[in-house]
């Protein structure tokens, strides 16, 4: 591994790390095709790693190092956020609202499958803000405490959609297909129970994990999106409106335990708090790639003002339930 300089992205987490080139002209995926078994084995080390100086400039350079990490990327089906194509197994980051933060979540932790590897580049850093902020999910983990940890996983989590024109994601884009047959299929396929409502709406209930075990490694993770659908994380004031407009059983999104039960607010406000207490927020600079194990970091976004772009690619899936 010549030519690299290697150092904890954070000063006081050691979960990731930094690795700058010593020169701008080596290529990142040629380097990571020859230096592969290194790498893998700093990946077990390090939650995260942030290549940074590299020969990373457009989307085809980032296109050429995904094929080398993720040589068969996941299709981004059963979708929860809005994201754009851009090339082979590459889409944009979530597009929320540049004046909207994105908590921290584990990708597809709302799902029976997820990807165990995410690979981010930045091509264009926003002017003002747009920080991506990381946490270390095992201390993550251990500040939720055994008690908390032990019914989120005895119990999992209900996820609960309604797909509504002019609402959150319609069931189109989520799915990614104009058939009905399709969506019946893949709900089938994935024991996700489904009813067709008046009009083109949708209904969709899923049961999924709220702790997982790391293939690797072997140890229990938190691993949910409850804190995210719960229409708690829109703020009292909003969570009411649309309680309003929408009535407890027409959410766009709602969690509940797996046994129907309700998560208490409180309960997921702690959640919240112990990713925001675990949560670093580094800079981006133009070229920078950053590996990510979607079990033992999580990821999230500051707010921002003017231009940017990231890109990602996300595979090598997994599922407890195989």
């Amino acid at each position: 591994m010549s030519d690299l300089n290697v150092c904890s992205v954070f000063s006081d987490r050691e979960f990731a790390a930094l690795i700058e080139a010593e020169h701008p002209e080596i290529d990142l995926a040629i380097w990571v095709s020859e230096n592969r078994d290194a790498l893998e084995r700093l990946t077990t080390d390090y939650p995260v790693l942030l290549f940074r100086g590299f020969k990373v400039a457009n989307d085809g350079d980032f296109v050429r190092v995904r094929q080398s990490l993720i040589p068969t990327p996941a299709e981004y089906l059963y979708r929860s956020t809005p994201r754009s194509h851009v090339d082979s197994g590459v889409m944009t980051a979530t597009e929320y609202p540049a004046n909207q933060e994105i908590l921290q979540h584990c990708e597809n932790a709302y799902q029976r499958d997820w990807p165990m590897r995410l690979l981010f580049c930045c091509l264009v850093p926003a002017q003002i803000g747009g920080q991506t902020s990381l946490s270390d999910v095992s201390r993550v983990t251990q500040r939720l405490g055994p008690e908390v940890v032990k019914v989120f996983g005895n119990l999992g989590i209900c996820y609960i959609r309604n797909y509504q024109e002019g609402f959150d994601l319609d069931w189109r884009v989520v799915f990614q297909t104009e058939s009905r047959d399709v969506v019946e299929a893949f709900c089938k396929a994935n024991e996700i129970t489904y009813e067709w409502l008046d009009g083109s709406s949708l209904r969709t209930r899923q049961v999924c994990q709220g702790v997982a075990n790391h293939p690797a490694t072997g140890e229990q993770l938190w691993f949910n999106q409850a804190h995210l659908f719960h229409p708690s994380a829109l703020g009292d004031e909003v969570m009411q409106d649309m309680l309003d407009i929408f009535g407890a059983d027409g959410l766009p999104r709602h969690s509940q335990f797996g046994d129907g039960t309700a998560i208490s607010p409180d309960m997921l406000a702690c959640v919240r708090e112990a990713f925001a207490a675990e949560a670093r927020s580094f800079d981006w600079q133009a070229g920078d790639v950053m590996i990510v194990d979607n079990m033992r970091a999580a990821h999230g976004r500051q707010p921002y003002s003017g231009d940017r772009r990231v890109l990602v690619s996300m595979g090598l899936m997994y599922s407890e339930m195989l």
